[in-house]
């Protein structure tokens, strides 16, 4: 039974996050710790050879997180420096580790927008259910991380549905139209390009057609194919990337949302001298810092695109303290869950040893009732106590007393 005993929390207080986001590093930080997704994929083949009992890899613009099931969360940090090509001592400066209850809080925060740079942020959410899916590819859920991201979609739906956490449309992809309608006057007839198609660009592509009428709106992508397509899905024009430096020369605003390593923008782009905005909503950035010397040129990068948006979250921040009691109260929920799993082995197996019992020294076949008694009075105490070596032991004593006063 002493096995038995340490196993009630065994997968809950192995489950751990290592992570950098940016509440501890900007976005220079971050840049250098973000993952593609190559670097993403082969991170979990070696948490998958390493024999994990769980992995998942979440990098976006604001954070880069590794989740999983280990004995010590510096098998976590050592995956994750080890494909960032970095160096453990700069990752231990910016980054934060939970595990336990406070690693099942953060991903639930997380799934729900609560530790999203703009509060009430679903984004995030497309993103994780991205990262979940590539995991279970590799093979890196197993039931306890199956159900513990369960969970964390089912909080992110109730609130959602139960509070107004996400009221109003305030993104980062939405934020670049407040703050082009309210820098950029007479938008009509402006040239906008759109550097980078994957699913962020997706959003702002949207956006762009929706609330910006009248701009002449052009995309351009290292994939031409991917900018041709989505030039012709919201009927706008199509640069070949082979002529990036020509289309961002003739632009008036550049929104950048790509995931290469290096600078795409860099100034000698930039032949004529006109008012110019440029977004770099990317992580790494984009744009060469040195474009920002440019005159009449203003960069704006993700970090101050979504402080501009402060003034808009009063109103979701207030919502919080409801989001926090939902999460709370699916951690019980999970908690419960857990209990059980781990009571349900200790309970099959006493009642095993029972009908064993009952065979060698009884051999009573119509004993039914005093075995289903035993294990009912069990799985009562298991419920309100967590002591299960005295608890089996009680059963096993209940059960041969019973039997030895009837015969």
């Amino acid at each position: 039974m002493s096995v038995l005993s340490t196993t009630y929390h065994s997968s809950l207080n192995n489950f751990c996050i290592a992570g950098i986001n940016y509440r501890k590093s900007d976005m220079t930080i971050r840049g250098k710790f973000s993952l593609s997704s190559q670097q993403s994929l082969q991170l979990l083949q070696e948490a998958f050879a390493q024999k994990l009992g769980g992995c998942l890899v979440l990098s976006t613009c604001n954070r880069s997180e590794v989740y999983g099931l280990c004995n010590d969360p510096h098998e976590l940090v050592e995956l994750f420096c080890r494909n960032t090509n970095t160096a453990e001592a700069d990752f231990l400066a910016h980054n934060y580790i939970y595990h336990g209850l406070d690693a099942i809080r953060h991903l639930f925060k997380v799934a729900s927008g609560l530790d999203s740079q703009i509060v009430g942020d679903y984004e995030i959410l497309s993103q994780l259910k991205q990262a979940i899916q590539v995991s279970r590819e590799v093979g890196c859920m197993n039931s306890f991380m199956e159900r513990a991201i369960n969970y964390s979609l089912q909080v992110s739906k109730e609130i959602k549905t139960k509070t107004k956490l996400s009221t109003g449309t305030v993104s980062v992809s939405y934020a670049a139209i407040e703050i082009i309608k309210e820098r950029v006057h007479q938008i009509a007839g402006k040239n906008i390009l759109l550097i980078g198609t994957g699913k962020f660009g997706n959003h702002i592509a949207k956006n762009l057609q929706n609330y910006l009428p009248g701009a002449r709106i052009s995309f351009t992508n290292r994939t031409n194919a991917k900018a041709s397509e989505l030039a012709k899905f919201y009927d706008a024009h199509f640069v070949p990337y082979q002529d990036l430096a020509s289309a961002c020369d003739e632009a008036d605003i550049i929104i950048t949302s790509s995931a290469a390593r290096s600078y795409t923008v860099v100034p000698k782009f930039f032949k004529s001298l006109k008012p110019r905005l440029i977004l770099d909503l990317s992580v790494p950035q984009n744009v060469d810092p040195a474009v920002n010397d440019l005159p009449e040129i203003t960069v704006l990068n993700v970090d101050e695109v979504s402080s501009i948006l402060d003034r808009t979250i009063s109103k979701r921040t207030a919502e919080i303290p409801k989001a926090m009691k939902i999460i709370d109260d699916t951690i019980d929920s999970l908690e419960e869950w857990h209990k059980y799993q781990a009571n349900n082995s200790s309970i099959n197996q006493v009642k095993s040893q029972l009908y064993k019992i009952n065979e060698l020294y009884f051999h009573d076949h119509n004993n039914q009732e005093q075995i289903h008694k035993a294990v009912s009075a069990l799985a009562i105490e298991l419920k309100h106590k967590n002591n299960k070596g005295c608890q089996c032991i009680n059963a096993l004593n209940g059960y041969l007393q019973g039997n030895y006063e009837t015969s």
